[in-house]
């Protein structure tokens, strides 16, 4: 198997500046580099680059993938918006992990599977999927965190660092996920039963209603209120978000501490319990479900049993490979048809005869000794 490691970055708080873009591109042969956008592919060697010291200087998120069965997922974040005792019941070392700089919080999470990836990973495209969780995380959905708790779990417990993990502060409303959410559970392989098993605990919060932020606008000071309007001249980032904050607090509307969710009762053992329970209960309904509806197409085959054996007839004369299959999948057809009426040895004379009858036909007999 080829080699294969992806690398993506995204500017989105500023762009660019072309010196910076002339370095990033100066890094390999195999980048491209936009304002705000920088990405690498590579099929041998390695990255020269150091991706989270290029996260602290110059991108607010980062995916890596490798086809050996790593991937990586940063995010950077102003501390102004985000408090870091927020992430601290989450951090895993080695798997989630937290770093700051003079202004950001970095949050990286990297998942390592010995065994590699199972199937192929292309990176392109996964990025843009996963850019909204960095807005969840500083409006403090901390859903992300847990999720990446779930999955790197069975690593721990396989690399000997803890024996059965107990989970984390349980965030509010894990048992809907949001389109990103759901793609960062894909991306990494996350078990969905484990997903729906946590969620059992996990409280239901709906959004709390927002104050008439415009009537508190004249409790801002002149000093804030000249604050605001210079870091609106100067275009930095999330200003609107920092005004709403003051404004709440203003208001005495706080949002609640995303600290404030269910606290972690449950051992990663009782999770794994509760999913494989789910697991089983899901799949007797998919089998319940499959025989119904197989049960609907025989149902609809009946009135037609004796064009189909015209037609197996047919295709059987047309003596081609591509018949040969069409009337061995209709045979079958007509085999669950006669198990269903309760009249399988008459389907079995007739299958008998065709043998007899076409015998000489090596193709052929090997499709029909294969219907049981």
């Amino acid at each position: 198997m080829s080699e294969y490691q992806y690398y993506e970055f995204q500017a989105l708080d500023r762009a660019l500046t072309t010196q910076e873009q002339k370095t990033l591109q100066a890094l390999s042969s195999r980048a491209q580099v936009t304002p705000h956008r920088a990405s690498f592919v590579y099929n041998y060697g390695d990255f020269r680059g150091d991706p989270e010291a290029l996260v602290a200087k110059y991108f607010d998120a980062m995916l890596y993938i490798a086809n050996w069965g790593t991937w990586q997922v940063m995010f950077r974040l102003p501390k102004a918006l985000v408090d870091p005792a927020w992430f601290k019941p989450y951090e895993i070392e080695d798997a989630v992990t937290i770093s700051t700089t003079a202004q950001h919080l970095i949050l990286n999470i990297q998942i390592q599977e010995e065994d590699g990836m199972i199937g192929w990973v292309e990176g392109e495209g996964w990025l843009p999927q996963l850019l909204p969780l960095r807005d969840d995380l500083l409006a403090g959905d901390l859903r992300l965190l847990y999720l990446a708790w779930l999955r790197a779990c069975p690593n721990l417990m396989a690399y000997g660092e803890d024996k059965d993990p107990t989970e984390p502060p349980l965030p509010p409303n894990l048992e809907t996920l949001t389109p990103p959410l759901k793609a960062f559970v894909e991306l990494v392989g996350l078990d969905p039963d484990l997903v729906t098993a946590a969620a059992e605990a996990s409280p239901r919060h709906r959004p709390a209603s927002t104050p008439p932020l415009e009537e508190w606008l004249p409790q801002l000071t002149e000093a804030e209120c000249q604050h605001f309007l210079l870091k609106l001249a100067r275009r930095e980032p999330h200003v609107d978000l920092q005004l709403i904050n003051r404004l709440k607090e203003l208001a005495g509307a706080n949002s609640p501490s995303p600290l404030a969710s269910e606290p972690g009762q449950r051992s990663f053992s009782e999770l794994m319990a509760i999913a494989d329970e789910m697991e089983a209960k899901r799949k007797q309904k998919e089998r319940e479900a499959a025989k119904k509806k197989r049960i609907k197409e025989l149902e609809a085959l009946a009135p037609k049993a004796a064009q189909t054996w015209d037609r197996v007839l047919d295709l059987i004369q047309a003596k081609q490979a591509r018949a040969y299959d069409e009337a061995t999948t209709l045979l079958r057809d007509l085999r669950d048809l006669a198990e269903h009426q309760g009249q399988l040895p008459i389907f079995h004379q007739r299958l008998e005869r065709l043998k007899a009858d076409y015998g000489s036909r090596p193709a052929l007999m090997k499709r029909l000794r294969s219907i049981p």
